[in-house]
């Protein structure tokens, strides 16, 4: 999430950056509506096309941030990261944490859907420090954990070859991924996982892995089957148990889940592989436009949700219109005006450096 600071701007993860946040704004447009959609087909399954195909977007943010801190070339130290690069991150969620549990009751009142009561305003700081003080804020407590886990993962990134990236994958994959989701959805308990290594931890190295190597051709197929067949599964898999359940079920949306992996994995390499092998593209980089947009990802991150509940306020949703339409249109306004924001805060001194 956060950018490099050097002269020469990696194209093609600027262009992630760009494509990922969009993604998330998308993302989170549908999902206000994919559950209470269920009721009319026609919309919920294209809701549920844009919440099932774009499950991949917070990973790729943890891939992002990898592939920068786990650079051996990169400039970080311990004292760097305990007394800006975490606390600024600390400060971020504060800040955020505080406008967006002030604004939920407020709002609340607002509707009459709720008094005021002086206790929302106390699990403020309950919240932030024990649980997610708001639904997309979760984000920053892993991410501080990966960079706190940076200066020893970067002992491996310097003197692992590309077979011990590979060997490592494989055992993130089979026991950070598979086995946790059979365990947690087929019933079936198998002790040999290892989820507190992993987690998010392969993400982290996976980026720096995918950014680090240029895969062969037989190898980005591999990487391209298994992305583009985890996406349709995942839409098949949805589809189905919300019809045999008779409501939409998350059961196949898992953060760490094999489909979710896969279809990370190939969104990075995909990326990768079209802008440096595409001379037009990369007649763009250091290109200021791009440059700015890439850098506004983090800021259009933690503010766009305010905008998701102007429009649930204003009662205007993607069943507002066909979904079809809606989605897209609704998602641009969003982006747009969450972007305006940001750069607005960038020009204000001291908050362009803590706040976004």
């Amino acid at each position: 999430m956060l950018e490099k600071k050097e002269k020469s701007r990696i194209l093609y993860a600027d262009v992630l950056r760009i494509v990922t946040i969009f993604a998330v704004v998308v993302f989170h447009v549908t999902t206000n509506r994919w559950f209470s959609a269920f009721d009319s087909p026609s919309e919920w399954h294209v809701i549920n096309i844009f919440v099932a195909g774009l499950r991949w977007c917070v990973p790729v943010f943890f891939m992002l941030s990898g592939m920068i801190f786990l650079d051996p070339n990169y400039n970080i130290t311990v004292k760097k990261l305990y007394t800006r690069t975490i606390p600024r991150m600390l400060c971020a969620l504060i800040v955020w944490s505080v406008a967006y549990r002030t604004l939920s009751p407020l709002t609340a009142a607002f509707l009459d859907i709720k008094e005021l009561d002086i206790n929302d305003f106390h699990r403020i700081y309950s919240e932030i420090f024990l649980g997610t003080p708001w639904h997309h804020l979760w984000f920053i407590y892993p991410l501080i954990a990966m960079y706190m886990l940076t200066p020893l993962l970067r002992l491996f990134t310097a003197h692992a070859e590309k077979k011990h990236y590979i060997y490592f994958l494989i055992l993130y994959f089979i026991f950070g991924s598979v086995i946790p989701t059979i365990n947690a959805r087929l019933g079936i308990h198998i002790s040999f996982a290892i989820p507190e290594l992993f987690t998010y931890t392969g993400y982290f190295i996976a980026g720096y892995f995918f950014a680090k190597y240029d895969l062969t051709k037989f190898e980005r197929n591999i990487v391209y089957t298994l992305g583009i067949a985890s996406l349709v599964v995942t839409y098949i898999l949805s589809t189905a148990t919300a019809m045999e359940g008779g409501h939409p079920m998350t059961q196949f949306f898992d953060r760490t889940g094999p489909n979710t992996m896969l279809s990370a994995f190939f969104v990075f390499v995909l990326v990768k592989n079209l802008v440096n092998n595409s001379p037009k593209l990369l007649s763009y980089e250091n290109n200021k436009h791009i440059t700015n947009l890439a850098n506004c990802g983090f800021g259009i991150y933690l503010v766009h949700d305010f905008f998701n509940i102007i429009l649930n306020i204003l009662n205007i949703h993607t069943g507002t219109f066909p979904a079809l339409l809606s989605v897209p249109v609704l998602s641009l306004l969003v982006y747009a005006a969450s972007l305006l924001v940001v750069l607005l805060i960038k020009k204000i001194p001291v908050l362009n450096k803590w706040i976004i």
